[in-house]
């Protein structure tokens, strides 16, 4: 009896460390109240209605490395295309359809799925800051990740996608994404932030993959619209 006695104030006393530690996580509108602070603030990127970053690509697990340019628009439109010299991959997004070109193929028509997913994840502007754009989000721990104190916010999405994102604690900038999907989880990790027009942008962002990192670094970032023209859909694409 004196055992179970003993066992039973453990686990309350277990139970209220937990309970503490959780109160003093902050919200989930806190966290991405600080992340704007720290990007520069949600009325400066309110005014953003176009964006373009180039930079290089390394496809390291290959010794491959090439050139990289990413278009947005609004609302919710994107071009992306990486130039590997012997490869080329070309994607883009019009808001309602999407496509790719792999290397030695033809345009295809993006898969429905994936199309909402572009349709409801691309974000131009402030939109990126607002909360209200997921269906539920918990900030559930305080952990490291990619070497620094974060807190680990579990994220679902309007259309059911889950993922976690961490956000440094010290800083509040946004330091990496696991997302769930089909074929496993996908890791991104945001290093290297630098200020471009007042903006703070992750210049280095690394995809994690079963055969080895993708690193897209960034050297140019223009908040110009681009030309419209970029986001038209090639021909022979289904509508």
């Amino acid at each position: 009896m004196r055992f179970a006695r003993h066992v039973g104030v453990a686990a309350l006393v277990l139970s209220a460390v937990s309970a503490r530690a959780h109160a003093q996580l902050p919200t989930v509108q806190q966290v991405f109240d600080k992340f704007a602070t720290a990007v520069g603030g949600r009325e400066a990127w309110s005014k953003v209605q176009g964006r373009s970053d180039k930079g290089t690509a390394d496809i390291t697990f290959a010794g491959i490395s090439g050139s990289y340019e990413r278009h947005s628009g609004a609302p919710n439109k994107m071009r992306m295309i990486i130039d590997l010299g012997m490869a080329k991959v070309d994607q883009g997004f019009d808001g309602t359809v999407g496509w790719a070109v792999q290397p030695m193929a033809q345009a295809q028509r993006m898969p429905a799925e994936q199309e909402r997913s572009l349709g409801e994840s691309m974000q131009v502007g402030a939109a990126f800051l607002d909360v209200s754009r997921f269906a539920k989000a918990s900030v559930d721990a305080k952990e490291m990740f990619d070497g620094v104190e974060c807190y680990k916010l579990s994220i679902t999405s309007k259309l059911g996608e889950e993922r976690s994102e961490y956000f440094e604690v010290a800083t509040g900038l946004r330091r990496g994404a696991v997302t769930k999907t089909p074929m496993g989880e996908q890791k991104s990790m945001f290093r290297d932030y630098k200020a471009f027009e007042g903006k703070q942008i992750a210049t280095k962002v690394v995809q994690v993959t079963p055969q080895g990192d993708v690193i897209l670094t960034t050297t140019e970032v223009s908040f110009t619209p681009p030309d419209p023209s970029l986001f038209k859909a090639p021909d022979g694409i289904a509508k």
